[in-house]
């Protein structure tokens, strides 16, 4: 599963007489053990159009030369009416280097360094499983809920190209799944949500990753096992995630040191490493010290506020960073389940692991009765893991329709079409018909 940034890797491996085990790739190069939880930063360093490093190992070329380093390239694969709705532009691709070739790349190095993973496990070391079962393998790729035909598309090809999948196999063994369908699934495996799941009990679920927040309506059919949930209404997608957040943060930082030595693209590059990692994860609600700690005992100047490389910003500070992203969440949100009677509201996403986050959803929404539930797992790999559950559970049996779908046919004349009047035409057999007339299949909702 690749993400904004940052990226997951999830993999099952079903045998005959075992019980199926999701495990999350915790170990890539650069990183300290486990210390990313499963995820990486979706980064790509270049040279000359040549790849140099990817996740971890890119974090320093990223901070020395952002120019050189592909980010935020899945905004650039959004469609026309998500990027119309992005507050700033998407950072540009290094020289010489296509969108297809960021992410081949990046899909390429995450497969690779899952094999190593998986061929590290106890029972597969100096074994042959992986290639064994290689071209059976089945691929799941998880997507916003605004993504479409023509993204899967693109990500099929680039699939193809990063060897992860052959292309007479990628019509058959590669799967697209919404990022919010893989992480109710996560949360049913994880979280407390089977405590108060009911049949008839009606529940949104807000995905909120790194660029889109993905919101879905759920209602319960059956609380037995297996599970099994229907779609109410049409997803939303709205671009409000945790990177917009960071965003807002360098501005406040860059106004904040604009006169000092600490308002250079290197500190500031620090600062927001931590408020990313730290500051922004541990905010709440009338919090009022909110420290980055950024740098070492001699990076010190009182007149901005900075003590032995830590700087502290008030509480309205780290709330207008959050400001705008909220707004939109809480807007996407009303909009799916005004008028209805939602009970829940399940929170899922690095993103939505902030607290602040958390209250001002109960803010919102608690005074009509509905519950801000959170995964009990840090449900930062809820779409990574979740895909792999989906595979084997397959909880959510009917998906609500985002476009209307049919054809043009003819039909009877009748004075329901008096306004085409004028585009008759009598057939052969005496059959008077008029052309253009939509018949639906299936009906948005």
């Amino acid at each position: 599963m690749l993400t904004t940034s940052p990226g997951g890797v999830s993999f099952l491996h079903l045998s005959n007489g075992a019980r199926p085990v999701v495990t999350m790739v915790t170990q890539w190069p650069g990183q300290v053990t486990a210390a990313g939880m499963g995820k990486i930063p979706t980064l790509v360093a270049y040279q000359y159009g040549e790849v140099q490093a990817c996740g971890e190992e890119a974090v320093e070329a990223f901070e020395d030369d952002k120019s050189t380093v592909a980010h935020y390239f899945k905004l650039h694969l959004h469609p026309d009416h998500m990027k119309r709705s992005l507050s700033r532009p998407i950072p540009p691709l290094p020289p010489n280097v296509t969108l297809q070739q960021a992410y081949t790349d990046i899909m390429s190095y995450m497969f690779r360094h899952t094999r190593e993973f998986f061929e590290s496990r106890p029972g597969y070391i100096n074994t042959n499983t992986w290639s064994r079962l290689q071209n059976s393998m089945e691929i799941i790729l998880a997507t916003p809920n605004g993504w479409d035909i023509k993204e899967q598309g693109f990500l099929r090809r680039v699939a193809i190209r990063a060897g992860l999948i052959s292309s007479s196999g990628a019509e058959t063994r590669l799967t697209f799944i919404t990022e919010a369908e893989a992480s109710i699934h996560f949360a049913l495996h994880h979280g407390s949500i089977r405590n108060w799941l009911r049949q008839g009990a009606m529940f949104a679920v807000v995905d909120a990753g790194g660029s889109t927040v993905d919101s879905t309506l759920y209602v319960c059919k059956s609380a037995q096992t297996p599970v099994r949930l229907e779609e109410v209404a049409s997803s939303k997608c709205v671009q409000a995630g945790g990177i917009f957040v960071d965003e807002q943060a360098e501005i406040v930082l860059k106004q904040k040191f604009r006169n000092s030595r600490f308002g250079t693209s290197e500190y500031i590059a620090a600062m927001i490493r931590v408020f990313e990692l730290k500051t922004k994860r541990l905010f709440t609600a009338g919090k009022s010290s909110n420290v980055i700690d950024f740098g070492g005992p001699g990076d010190t100047d009182n007149a901005v506020g900075v003590r032995r490389g830590k700087v502290s910003l008030t509480a309205a500070e780290v709330a207008s960073c959050f400001a705008v992203p909220i707004k939109d969440i809480r807007d996407s949100v009303r909009s799916l389940i005004d008028s209805r009677n939602v009970q829940y509201l399940v929170l899922v996403g690095g993103f939505g692991e902030s607290t602040y986050l958390r209250q001002e959803l109960e803010s919102a929404f608690g005074t009509r009765g509905v519950s801000v539930i959170v995964a009990e797992e840090p449900s930062r790999k809820a779409a990574a893991e979740g895909a792999s559950i989906w595979h084997i559970t397959h909880n959510v049996k009917a998906r609500a329709a985002r476009y209307t779908y049919g054809m043009h046919i003819w039909n009877d004349y009748t004075d329901t079409y008096r306004e085409r009047f004028d585009l008759r035409q009598t057939k052969p057999s005496g059959r008077v018909v008029v052309d253009g007339i939509f018949s639906t299949w299936v009906k948005k909702v």
